[in-house]
């Protein structure tokens, strides 16, 4: 719980900092975000099989963190390749989330949501065509890019929800508003980023994306805590 409390904390400090301008207490809060989930992680649930696949994904966050945290306008690294590395960071953690959600669903002998309801994925292909619609005037060199994270990032939302009926039924709720809070949260960086910059962008952001970590991590504990 005091692992918790410190994580919730230091996101309240990070938020706190982007209101503000505090480009120190941001940048220090920010890069203490995933490791303490590691630690919450590492603390509640001892190692298990493919439990590695959420340390991947927590880490890899990690690295599109700090990418993304480096001031745009002093580094003599590229503003573009800070974002691309950090873009490639967060699609590499994605994945890791899906395969994690795949792996609690492989093998199970019940049909899965999606195969009985296709009509689910309905919502997430207008959620894309229309983010998509929105940003590919702005997007120039980084149609490709966008377009590939944007697709990774709905299957991972689409993985969180197809563990319906696998998984206890908090696992699957936490999991599942996690992994859509994760893309409303990537989606306001894109409109904010490519199409047009609007007020408090950063604050919710950081909001959105610190509790949807939260959540999901917590969704995956009390899976693993149900199976003990």
């Amino acid at each position: 719980m005091q692992i918790i409390l410190f994580y919730f904390l230091i996101g309240m400090l990070n938020v706190c900092a982007e209101f503000l301008g505090n480009e120190p207490l941001k940048y220090a809060s920010k890069v203490l975000l995933m490791p303490t989930l590691m630690l919450f992680v590492y603390r509640t649930i001892k190692a298990t099989n493919v439990m590695h696949l959420i340390y991947a994904a927590l880490f890899f966050s990690w690295l599109g963190d700090i990418f993304l945290m480096f001031p745009k306008t002093q580094t003599v690294i590229s503003p573009k390749l800070l974002f691309l590395a950090g873009l490639i960071s967060f699609l590499i953690a994605h994945i890791f989330y899906s395969l994690y959600f795949y792996y609690e669903i492989k093998g199970k002998n019940i049909i899965s949501i999606i195969s009985k309801k296709p009509s689910l994925l309905l919502p997430f292909a207008i959620f894309v065509a229309t983010l998509l619609y929105i940003l590919f005037p702005t997007l120039d060199a980084m149609k490709v890019p966008v377009i590939i994270y944007t697709l990774v990032i709905i299957t991972m939302a689409i993985m969180a929800l197809n563990r319906h009926g696998f998984v206890e039924s908090r696992s699957f709720v936490y999991v599942f508003i996690g992994a859509c809070l994760f893309v409303f949260s990537d989606a306001c960086i894109a409109i904010n980023l490519f199409y047009k910059p609007f007020d408090l962008a950063r604050l919710l952001i950081m909001s959105t994306y610190i509790t949807a970590q939260f959540l999901i991590i917590k969704g995956v504990i009390l899976s693993k805590q149900m199976k003990a």
